[in-house]
């Protein structure tokens, strides 16, 4: 037998796989292309993911043992603790070069490496490197732990907010001769210590902008993938790929897949990057829209578009 639409319901924690219809022919490639194409995007998604978490882990760390709450009793628990944040900070640094040795690599794989897209993605690396120092500073820090020395050295004490700070000395990272020449001179013209507290702020921003620009959360494949997706999904009801065949004793044998996974975490990846709806065109595909929420159009053009 071929494969078939089923949807499974729940009814009374009873659990009821009911058969729809017969895929039309090419309708099953267009679905794997789709969950292809779904599946790829939220790799994207992943890694920005474990490197929002690695951050994440440094500022909860932080924002702990700054508070005075937080004794420093012995010489060998102040030290424990600068330890810490040099790990979770070297952690983080790592896994940002991760990040964007990973974003590179699959994009050379999926559009080539003579691609527009691949170019289209150095030139927005480049962008963000150009513009803040910040960026520039982590991109090439991992460099600097592994080749000098651990980066957060000084810890200072502000009485009057009972709070302490963290810094990277200016002194140490002016001593290093293993910067590059496209960094030296911002590390050259520092004219205070880094606040490691402040430059985690910073950087949080710069690497949301970043991965807004870069996750092809708004090309017209992804965007397309979700809207044909879109048509499977039923309140309450989840679809399946089901093929029956009779096993050696004439008993019905089901092979069953996963038919929208990828749609839901791509819709669920894409709102977490703040986007409530977007659009966009292209010659070849026209308009694809994401609006989860019917926020972007009237009814008319709803309708005009094949949204309803």
């Amino acid at each position: 037998m071929c494969w078939c639409l089923y949807y499974l319901k729940i009814i009374d924690n009873e659990k009821k796989l009911n058969f729809d219809r017969k895929f039309e022919d090419g309708e099953l490639d267009l679905i794997y292309e789709c969950n292809q194409i779904l599946g790829d995007f939220n790799s994207f998604s992943d890694y920005y993911s474990m490197l929002d978490s690695s951050l994440q882990e440094l500022k909860e760390y932080i924002l702990k043992v700054e508070n005075f709450k937080f004794r420093f009793a012995s010489p060998i628990i102040k030290k424990g603790v600068i330890i810490e944040i040099n790990k979770k900070f070297i952690c983080f640094a790592s896994m940002f070069k991760t990040y964007l040795d990973y974003y590179e690599v699959q994009v050379k794989q999926i559009h080539g490496k003579e691609s527009s897209e691949l170019q289209e993605f150095k030139r927005k690396c480049s962008k963000i490197f150009d513009k803040y120092f910040e960026y520039r500073f982590l991109y090439h820090l991992r460099h600097y732990c592994v080749h000098y020395k651990l980066p957060i050295t000084k810890v200072s004490q502000n009485i009057e907010d009972k709070h302490r700070i963290f810094y990277i000395e200016k002194e140490n990272l002016k001593n290093w001769k293993g910067w590059k020449p496209i960094i030296k001179e911002d590390i050259q013209n520092l004219d205070k210590d880094v606040d490691v507290k402040q430059f985690i702020l910073k950087i949080e921003k710069i690497l949301n902008e970043l991965n807004k620009d870069i996750s092809y959360f708004n090309t017209s494949e992804v965007l397309g993938a979700i809207k044909i997706m879109k048509k499977y999904v039923r309140p309450s009801e989840t679809p399946y790929i089901v093929k029956e065949e009779k096993s050696a004793n004439g008993q019905p044998n089901f092979k069953i897949k996963n038919m929208i996974d990828d749609y839901f975490l791509a819709t669920n990846n894409i709102l977490k990057l703040g986007i409530l709806s977007c659009a966009v065109y292209n010659k070849e595909y026209g308009f694809q829209f994401f609006d989860p929420f019917n926020m972007m159009f009237t009814e008319k053009e709803k309708k005009k578009f094949g949204l309803e």
